[in-house]
């Protein structure tokens, strides 16, 4: 049995996953978490194999959690369950770790088709969160094969990439590494000229897909 647990603030959210699952032989939804500090309790004392987990949460959002679990329980699978379609947001989630990246609109039997892949190590996107970012890869990976890079990254360069693809903003980025915004903008200018992008997006699309950490 996968022991699994659904972490959702809507109460009517948990309880249709509940349904979904009940019946199954082989997956065993053994908790339902209201917000993501429950489940971070839960898990402190309690085997869990999968997590399904949604992004907009109050007190922790579903990527801290997200991180959270990674860095504590990284033998846990874990599922985004969510409404949320926003590119940078996918990326974000893929790069911290997300075995799977669903949207809330998947039917039955794609949700437990998600989990038996997931747990026997595949990565599972639904097909409308794939397209989100298809293009983007596709072009990154034109991009690639290419070789447009006509000048070396700098180590600062490949520094801002990683932390692009963790979803920090240029403000952010400047704090982490204590330096002036203006120059966080150029390099991320610079960046962008190297290796032929058009934005943001790509830049993280490009560091996930070289395993720029």
């Amino acid at each position: 049995m996968i022991k699994t647990i659904v972490v959702d603030n809507d109460a009517l959210i948990r309880d249709i996953v509940q349904k979904i699952l009940e019946d199954n032989s082989q997956i065993e939804l053994i908790h339902k978490a209201e917000d993501g500090f429950d489940a971070l309790e839960y898990l402190e004392i309690n085997k869990v194999d999968l997590v399904l987990l949604d992004i907009g949460m109050p007190r922790i959002n579903g990527i801290e959690v997200l991180q959270k679990i990674k860095n504590l329980y990284p033998h846990i699978k874990v599922i985004m369950l969510t409404s949320c379609k926003d590119k940078e947001i996918v990326l974000k989630c893929l790069n911290l770790g997300a075995d799977g990246y669903l949207s809330k609109d998947i039917d039955c039997e794609g949700i437990i088709d998600a989990i038996l892949r997931v747990y026997d190590g595949e990565m599972v996107t639904f097909p409308k969160v794939s397209e989100l970012i298809k293009e983007d890869m596709d072009y990154v990976r034109k991009q690639i094969e290419e070789n447009t890079k006509s000048q070396k990254l700098t180590k600062r360069e490949l520094q801002v990439m990683s932390l692009i693809s963790k979803g920090m903003s240029n403000k952010a980025i400047a704090k982490h590494l204590e330096i002036s915004d203006k120059t966080v903008k150029n390099h991320v200018s610079s960046i962008l000229r190297k290796l032929s992008l058009n934005d943001r997006t790509q830049i993280a699309v490009y560091t996930l897909s070289n395993n720029i950490f």
